[in-house]
């Protein structure tokens, strides 16, 4: 039964991929312009610059950001390794609504956000930083946190290789800023897809061992009395 069940969920993760793979391909080949890859668009028009690959790298952060942020409320344990995580996930959202917030708030507010999210966060960690080793080493070993972290190389694989002047040094210029901006967007949607599926494995992970939930809180000894 636990192998069937396995089986079940490695054949959901290629349905996932599945789905996001035609989704794009879908609105590429169908709906012409509909993925808004390239440069040009006008940052002023919220729609437009949120193309169809942005929306659902949104969705994909949202959900990696729900799962961890929901392990570290029911587990006090793992709670400043979730933490890390959730804060990572919520640094590549505020990056990626880098255009949005500061046309709608202030300009380089991201970076202020980013900053704040960076101290706090890091301030937590540094308090608790006993109990983040303890959570990374009940955690260990944890296929869904390797999983997790290769996203994270891939996502820096990403950033290095997107540059628009490595693309002008092999195509013409004029395609050069088109091409380095697809290969970035999709790539990044591969990466914070591969960082899903390393969270939903690490909470399936996390679901099968109960009894660890509560480690760090002291056991209730049952006094029995004789009568």
């Amino acid at each position: 039964m636990t192998a069937l069940a396995d089986i079940l969920r490695f054949v959901a993760y290629a349905g996932l991929v599945a789905l996001v793979s035609l989704t794009v391909l879908f609105v590429g080949l169908r709906m012409p312009g509909g993925l808004q890859l390239g440069p040009g668009v006008d940052p002023r028009m919220l729609v437009a610059r949120s193309s169809w690959v942005e929306l659902l790298q949104y969705l994909l952060l949202l959900n990696c950001a729900g799962i961890f942020g929901w392990l570290a409320l029911r587990d006090r344990l793992r709670r400043p390794l979730a933490l890390a995580f959730l804060a990572l996930l919520g640094l590549a959202l505020i990056r990626e609504l880098h255009e949005i917030l500061d046309l709608m708030v202030a300009d380089n507010f991201w970076q202020v956000l980013a900053a704040l999210v960076t101290v706090v966060v890091g301030v937590y960690e540094y308090r608790h930083h006993e109990r983040l080793a303890a959570g990374w080493q009940r955690s260990q070993p944890s296929a869904g946190l390797a999983i997790v972290l290769i996203g994270c190389m891939l996502l820096l694989f990403v950033q290095l290789l997107g540059r628009p002047d490595l693309w002008a040094a092999t195509l013409d210029v004029a395609d050069a800023t088109s091409a380095a901006s697809v290969f970035e967007e999709l790539g990044e949607l591969a990466a914070y897809l591969v960082i899903l599926i390393g969270s939903l494995e690490f909470l399936h992970g996390w679901s099968r061992l109960p009894q660890t939930r509560r480690m760090d809180r002291p056991r209730r000894r049952r006094v029995t009395r004789a009568y």
